[in-house]
Parts: structure tokens; sequence; C-alpha cells
């Protein structure tokens, strides 16, 4: 089970494949106490088995994100930990104080192989800095002994990729990071219908529904990661427990439904095409 905390939902990129440029919800910081707070509930859930530090936001825009990593490695000396950036504000004392803290994967989206393409596509002039400060993490990775991956990141659709980028990308990466490189490519999403509609509504069931639990940086559990917008919330952590939550009857109207056959059930699952 997967627990994702989204401890804040600022960021400087626009990219074209996010919601963000359109969430209506307050942004913010997650507050210090009510993380902790989260941590010790998810202590009690043997089923947790993975904290994901990542949201509708850049995670490096956290103040508080290297402590909030030591607080995570302090309960759970083993769990899969891991953290999304776009590499922006990566600096080589950041990556070492990560990787000293046991981080398991360390996810760049890169979602560009030339400087004008991420450019267009994220907003963000600095690809070349982004590219050294990855290679940068990999090599010190390499030297700890490769306690934690370093997987750069890219949407293969063909409205942002030209159609050998792909490939390009594999090769700068050293091949795909099931394989032994650190590249991982993947199709667009589109974040519950809000950036194009389905044209067939899915019907099989989906793992995130089944095995995530997604906190936004107020304390809420929206249903999922792709519920940008925070339109489906199953509960509040600043007045409930993360099991009480878990245990909720929406919460598992949502899992049974998804358990069933009966994705199209949930309004926002009807309409998401996941990634």
């Amino acid at each position: 089970m997967q627990l994702q905390l989204e401890t804040t939902n600022r960021c400087q990129a626009r990219c074209l494949f996010c919601t963000h440029p359109t969430m209506t919800r307050p942004q913010g910081v997650m507050d210090w106490d009510l993380y902790l707070k989260i941590l010790d509930d998810a202590v009690q859930i043997p089923l947790i088995d993975q904290v994901t530090l990542t949201g509708l936001g850049e995670t490096l825009l956290d103040p508080l994100l290297l402590k909030r990593v030591q607080a995570v490695r302090s309960r759970w000396a083993a769990i899969h930990l891991d953290l999304y950036t776009n590499g922006s504000l990566l600096t080589e004392a950041l990556i070492d104080d990560l990787l000293a803290e046991r981080l398991t994967v360390l996810y760049v989206s890169l979602n560009a192989v030339r400087p004008e393409q991420r450019e267009a596509i994220m907003g963000l002039k600095d690809y070349d800095r982004v590219v050294d400060r990855i290679r940068y993490a990999g090599r010190r990775a390499a030297e700890l002994g490769g306690k934690t991956r370093v997987v750069v990141l890219a949407i293969s659709d063909k409205g942002l990729m030209e159609i050998d980028d792909p490939n390009q990308f594999l090769e700068l990466w050293g091949g795909p990071s099931n394989q032994g490189g650190a590249a991982y490519l993947h199709l667009e999403g589109n974040w519950a219908g809000h950036l194009w509609p389905m044209r067939i509504p899915p019907t099989q069931s989906c793992a995130r529904a089944l095995t995530q639990i997604m906190v936004l940086w107020d304390g809420r559990v929206a249903l999922c990661c792709q519920d940008g917008h925070g339109e489906e919330i199953l509960g509040d952590l600043k007045t409930q427990s993360l099991r009480e939550i878990y245990n909720g009857g929406r919460a598992l109207e949502v899992r049974t439904a998804h358990a069933e056959g009966r994705r199209r059930d949930i309004a926002l699952c009807a309409n998401c095409a996941g990634i």
C-alpha cells in the first residue's frame, strides 16, 4: 500500500500535460505537526509499505523536505521511500543529503531530449543544468553502493515528442529503468478528465484506487493522485485517523467498485485514463 503525501502543491513549472495551471484549490505547504501525525497514524497500518513525497506541485519547493525524509526514515528504517521532482531546484548538496537518508528512488521529470523541448513542454529554461544534476545524482548513488535509484521520466505521447525522441531518450539515459538504465517513458494521463475526456469509459480496475492513499497538503485525503483538484474527498486527517478514513464508507465503496469491475460507478474513475 502506497501512502502518497503532497507536502506542497506549489509549482514553478507550467507543464502542458498537467492540470496544475487550472487548479482552483488553495496552495500551501503541509503543516509540520500534521505531517508527523500522519506518519504516526501510518506506522499503525502494516499494509503501508511505500511512502511517496509528491503531489500536484514541485516537491522541492517544500522548505521542510529534508526533515520530512528524515522523519520517515526515523519511523521506518527500510520502507520504500521515493519522491518526484522536475529537477529545477536540485543542487549537489541536496542530492547528497537525500542519498544520505537512503532515499529509495529519486524520480526526475525531464520530459525532453533538448533544451527548447523542455522549455516548450514545461516552461523551464534549465535543461542542461538539470541533466548535469541527474548525472551527478547517478554517479553519487553508484559511489554509495546503489542504495538509491535515479530514474528520469518523460511523457512519450506524439503530441509532446517527435517520432524518434523516445528512442533518443532511452539512449540518453542508458535504456529502460527496468532493464538497468535510468529512463522511464509513460503515456500522458488526463487527470480524471480535466485535460481531455475518454472516448470509451474504462472498465478495468485501477491499482491506484486499490493500493494508494493520497493525502493533500491540507490533510484531506483525495480519491487518488489523479484527483488533482480534490473533487472526491474521503476524509480529513486534521480530525480523523488514517485508519478511520481508509476503512470509511466512501473509501470502501471506491475499492469495492474497482475490485468488482464496477469502475464506471465512480464518477472520477469513469473518465480517467490513469498513467
